[in-house]
């Protein structure tokens, strides 16, 4: 996974100065915390797993491996920003993005999307997935904007093991790409594990 945007510099709509790295173990601890230090309302729509040492831990060997793509956005060493592509490894890598509460307005949100829009393509990804839950309507216009278009809905699982119904979204990065199913939206099985795993 040589070919990233590691170190690269993001600028907010303030003119503010933000750098991303890919996710390693030394983020453990800084992730627990930008997990910690989210409002319940921001929380409710990103949780994607367990923000417990073990399960960041396989994330961060998964990342290293190519099988997920993980950045973090860092503000003077703080996480403001956790963002990837899960299962990049395959044609269709479903992609989320969370910001912390006193971050969100400066126009991070859609800076992280093209990072890895131009990752995605970069490696010749079919396409980006995405689910949004229902309620939040900034995320679905500003990704409808980007260039996703809204399948229908589902039912996923939250980090704490809820099932949620959530919106699914699906960005084409060429003419000739396939059409992804539901299954392709399953997130990885650190999530699922046999036990919760939505039947479909």
């Amino acid at each position: 996974m040589e070919k990233n945007h590691n170190n690269a510099k993001l600028k907010s709509k303030q003119g503010e100065n933000f750098y991303i790295k890919k996710l390693s173990e030394s983020d453990v601890h800084a992730l627990i915390k930008f997990n910690e230090n989210l409002s319940e309302k921001t929380r409710s729509q990103f949780l994607p797993h367990r923000y417990d040492e073990d399960t960041i831990l396989q994330f961060v060997e998964r990342n290293k491996k190519g099988i997920d793509l993980i950045y973090i956005t860092l503000s003077d060493n703080k996480v403001v920003g956790y963002f990837f592509l899960w299962k990049f490894n395959t044609t269709f890598p479903i992609l989320g993005i969370g910001i912390d509460d006193a971050y969100q307005g400066k126009g991070l949100g859609k800076k992280m999307m093209e990072v890895l829009i131009q990752d995605a393509k970069r490696y010749k990804k079919d396409g980006i997935l995405l689910t949004t839950v229902l309620t939040n309507e900034a995320a679905y216009q500003l990704y409808l904007k980007m260039g996703f278009r809204y399948l229908g809905d589902i039912d996923n699982i939250a980090g704490d093991g809820r099932v949620v119904r959530e919106r699914k979204m699906f960005l084409p990065l060429h003419e000739n790409c396939g059409q992804p199913t539901d299954d392709d939206f399953e997130p990885p099985n650190i999530i699922t594990g046999t036990d919760t795993a939505i039947k479909r």
